[in-house]
Formats: C-alpha cells, structure tokens, sequence
C-alpha cells in the first residue's frame, strides 16, 4: 500500500501500512509516531454527530 503520496489516509489504512511493514503489533501509539515519520499528522472532525479520525499531509495542514 502506498500511502505516501495520499493526502489524506482513514486510521485503518495507516494501521493496515504499518503492519505491512513492521513485525510489531500495531497500537496508537506506534501508529502516531509512524505516521509522524512519514509526513502525517492526526485529525478528528465532526460528521453528522460523530467524530471521525483519520491522518492528513502535515505540509497541507499549516
């Protein structure tokens, strides 16, 4: 999966991309730090109600 060059990345696909490429189990916190690695950083937003997360380019998000 190459998620390097989305912009934006649900929180599965970024845990899907890390145990692809690590032999850890995947938690939060190893997920984070992997995605501040490669240019990503956390969001939630509020849809209909619900809050919903996923991870967004940290260039685009200044």
């Amino acid at each position: 999966m190459d998620i390097e060059n989305k912009n934006r990345v649900s929180v599965e696909d970024m845990r899907a991309c890390y145990a692809e490429r690590f032999p850890y189990a995947p938690n939060n916190q190893r997920i984070g730090r992997f995605a501040k690695q490669i240019g990503f950083r956390l969001t939630k937003q509020m849809v209909k109600g619900q809050i919903i997360s996923f991870y967004i380019k940290d260039d685009i998000s200044k």
